[in-house]
């Protein structure tokens, strides 16, 4: 079996040594390696202080930091993040932008990992000394501490999509915090009662709206990134196992069954990444279509990253249910990111139903159900 490198170049070799020094790092505390390795900057353009860099570049990061089991949110941090705040007036976004590249800002999107970006759940009502929000953002990640963050909510009345950027000091205290099943360290966040100032919507209507497409975008492509890589430290740990672990007095490497289970994981595995690299190219030349390749490109991947997870799991018997085992780490990993930005249940569900043609679908067949449509998506 060979395995080719993802987005080869320097940036893929800098975060496979960090990841290679920090593989049993499970928490990086007060430090904060995304910015000091200067990663926030990778998608800022040049006059704004940043690198002026591509997606491609991001997922040299990324991949390289999951080849080892690394946990960073770099795809929060780095891609939603920038995309968000180009959303604002050029002034604005520009001045935001320059403070994440120089660090005096740490700026961070109050969204849900396990939901697209465009599934909102912050509302906002105009006031008359700013907005009052309502609503709880459930499983964000706080990995490393912000300074700022960005809330997408829909405005009372109009509809619209809002984007703010929120002060630190606004914003409560977690109503809860917790680790996710790879380990992240996640929150909630009960908004309701929180004002902030009018001066904190930076964007509003289409210009938000395609500020969250683009980022969701991102995020789909650069957590498929995250998939195929871990995919290729899975296969490669199974296969270490297999040569090395002994039974009846052979390798398990020589029974038949097990090289068969092993090399469809492979091919699974090739076909993931002709898929991740097929939506990279949509992506570079702003295909018409892009969203519902992603879309698929999602329920295809998980459906893989869950079967080959739970086949390196069973192949290494007891040893798979073990933490201390790089391969656990890495199904565990898979497992996981079937639920960033939306699972392949949701997704499917939007291939079947397009958003044109969600509603009157809802409503011919709720009745049906004996459900409404509003109970049954809040169900």
């Amino acid at each position: 079996m060979s395995f080719t490198p993802l987005f080869p170049g320097m940036l893929l070799d800098a975060a496979a040594r960090f990841a290679q020094d920090n593989e049993n790092t499970r928490d990086f505390g007060d430090a904060d390696p995304v910015r000091e390795m200067g990663w926030t900057c990778t998608l800022v353009p040049e006059d704004a202080g940043g690198v002026g860099g591509t997606l491609d570049d991001l997922a040299s990061i990324v991949v390289g930091l999951a080849s080892h089991g690394v946990h960073l949110p770099v795809v929060e941090t780095c891609a939603v993040a920038p995309l968000l705040l180009q959303a604002a007036n050029a002034e604005t976004a520009t001045r935001w932008l320059e403070a994440v590249c120089e660090g005096s800002a740490k700026i961070a999107p109050l969204t849900s990992l396990s939901a697209s970006l465009d599934d909102i759940a912050v509302g906002a009502k105009h006031l008359d000394i700013g907005y009052a929000f309502t609503g709880e953002v459930k499983g964000v990640d706080v990995s490393l501490a912000a300074t700022h963050w960005l809330v997408p909510a829909r405005l009372q009345g109009s509809g619209e999509t809002a984007l703010f950027l929120v002060d630190l000091e606004h914003l409560p205290a977690p109503s809860a915090t917790y680790r996710t099943m790879e380990g992240r360290r996640s929150a909630d966040f009960r908004l309701d009662g929180v004002t902030v100032p009018a001066l904190a919507c930076i964007a509003r209507g289409a210009a938000a709206d395609a500020a969250l497409e683009r980022a969701d975008n991102a995020a789909l492509l650069l957590t498929a990134a995250d998939t195929v890589a871990a995919l290729t430290t899975l296969i490669e740990q199974t296969v270490r196992h297999l040569q090395e672990r002994r039974q009846f007095g052979v390798a398990l490497a020589t029974f038949q069954v097990l090289r068969h289970r092993t090399a469809d994981m492979y091919v699974r595995y090739l076909c993931a990444k002709g898929l991740m690299l097929h939506a990279f190219q949509e992506h570079a030349r702003g295909a018409a279509n892009l969203r519902r390749t992603l879309r698929l490109m999602k329920v295809a991947l998980a459906e893989t990253a869950r079967l080959c997870a739970e086949g390196a799991i069973q192949m290494h018997g007891g040893m798979g249910v073990s933490e201390e085992v790089l391969a656990t780490r890495m199904a565990q990993r898979l497992l996981a990111s079937e639920f960033r930005y939306g699972d392949r249940m949701t997704h499917a569900s939007q291939l079947l139903y397009p958003p044109t043609e969600s509603a009157a679908t809802e409503a011919a067949v709720a009745p049906a159900r004996g459900m409404s449509p509003a109970a049954r998506s809040s169900s």
